[in-house]
């Protein structure tokens, strides 16, 4: 396992934009509407996205009549062919169709080939492992003055070395820009300037899964569609599946690799052997703290795995050993239905 293995990160890579990337080098113009901003109850938050282009729409800012309005919007758009922006308000009542009584503001933007640059601009960003937000004018729908305009692509003061070592500064120089802050703003929208503020936030948890059997393959399935970071551990030589998601490193190591994997993570441990389970757990206690540490197993194993981690280290410690793992007990032995316990049980510190 060579070392650039384990020390890097899983790059960041959202859907959307790389479906936007893709579209857009073959001059295939897209509409991105983004939820700017949500007051009171509504069915996605500010910063959910969705595209519209000659196939169709992709991905979801809430089903229902409201993304149906959204659509119809996006293609009248598309239709017209012309670079252009506009914000529109909707109130989420009986009119819509629904009842959730919050009011939603939608971002439509027009985009082709020319917006190219930004799109590679915020990619480098984030595969560098920077926050970034975009910083553009939208002005409300039916309002006078531009309908277009330049896309800022901004990082935070603190990430300047990653995005320079990945090129990202360099490359795109008249796109990126360096902010004061050190933290990424809120999604945010200002009607009197007509200022959008589109937060990219990239994930903040890192998931560990040590063992790529099936339940672990399961598992990581799961997590491929989530906003988290995942180290896949496993000693095994091409014991990998196919296709891996791109929130994933595969690191073919054992317990010895442990010390480089991330900090305050999320462990699962279900590997194919009980003694390797073991000696992980052992070097997480000695070298990483920790959010969460789960063992998969009975109640025979787990009484044996506490006993003998008791002998050697605190008993405070031990006792943050979760086994088993999952949110739901269940005698099922499906590698998928153990999964969506697990993964789950790990649902609450999304949101933290």
């Amino acid at each position: 396992m060579s070392e650039t293995a384990v020390l890097r990160r899983p790059a960041f890579r959202p859907d959307w934009l790389q479906a936007l990337r893709s579209g857009l080098e073959q001059r295939q113009p897209q509409v991105l509407v983004t939820v700017a901003q949500v007051k009171g109850s509504a069915p996605r938050d500010a910063g959910a996205r969705m595209w519209v282009n000659a196939s169709g729409a992709h991905d979801t800012i809430g089903g229902g009549h409201l993304e149906q309005q959204a659509i119809e919007q996006a293609v009248r758009i598309l239709q017209q062919g012309q670079p252009r922006r506009e914000m529109a308000r909707f109130p989420l009542g009986p009119r819509l169709g629904q009842c959730c009584g919050g009011v939603v503001w939608l971002s439509f933007e027009y985009l082709d080939h020319r917006d190219l640059g930004w799109c590679d601009a915020l990619a480098s960003a984030l595969e560098s492992g920077c926050s970034a937000w975009r910083e553009l004018v939208v002005p409300i729908e039916g309002a006078l003055g531009a309908q277009d305009g330049p896309v800022r692509i901004v990082i935070p003061h603190g990430d300047e070395p990653l995005a320079a070592s990945a090129g990202a500064l360099d490359r795109h120089d008249s796109a990126v820009t360096v902010s004061p802050r050190s933290t990424a703003p809120a999604a945010a929208w200002e009607e009197a300037t007509g200022m959008l503020i589109d937060a990219i936030s990239r994930p903040q948890l890192d998931v560990v899964v040590c063992g790529a059997g099936h339940v672990g393959r399961a598992i990581v399935h799961l997590l491929g569609d989530l906003p988290v970071r995942v180290v896949w551990l496993d000693p095994r030589e091409d014991w990998w599946p196919q296709t891996i998601p791109d929130n994933v490193v595969c690191l073919q190591g054992d317990a010895d690799d442990v010390p480089d994997c991330p900090d305050d993570a999320y462990w699962l441990i279900l590997t194919h052997s009980h003694a390797l389970d073991l000696e992980i757990i052992e070097q997480v206690f000695r070298h990483k703290s920790f959010r969460f540490l789960g063992l998969i197993g009975s109640a025979s194993k787990k009484a044996r795995f506490l006993s003998q981690l008791r002998q050697r280290f605190d008993a405070g410690l031990v006792a943050q050993v979760q086994c088993p793992i999952g949110l739901v007990a269940t005698s099922s032995k499906l590698p998928s239905v153990i999964a969506v316990s697990v993964v789950a049980q790990l649902l609450p510190l999304l949101e933290e």
